[in-house]
């Protein structure tokens, strides 16, 4: 049986994943965020590190992202959640692309 999902209905999929993320398989888990990690970094020029198992001092999962120098000057997607983020700026401090934003 075929299903044409609108943008809506997989933003309702996704966050259903998400919301359900403790009683995933470690490893399908992990495949899922690094999908949509690169998704997600396509899309605003950014660079993907790892995805990270929670841990004690971080109980959610987590993805690092690094900015390039294609990556919008407000932050794109991050500039809400990072207010100090100026992307233009650490680069041109003489910080690479692939070393983490701070």
């Amino acid at each position: 049986m075929a299903k044409i999902a609108t943008d809506v209905e997989l933003a309702a999929i996704i966050t259903g994943i998400v919301t359900d993320a403790p009683q995933h398989e470690e490893p399908r888990y992990r495949m899922f965020l690094d999908t949509i990690a690169e998704a997600i970094g396509g899309y605003h020029c950014l660079a993907i590190g790892a995805v990270m198992t929670p841990a004690e001092d971080l109980p959610q999962w987590t993805v690092a992202f690094r900015a390039t120098v294609d990556t919008a000057d407000d932050g794109g997607p991050f500039a809400l959640i990072d207010t100090d983020l100026a992307v233009k700026e650490w680069l041109a401090d003489g910080q690479s692309e692939t070393e983490e934003t701070r």
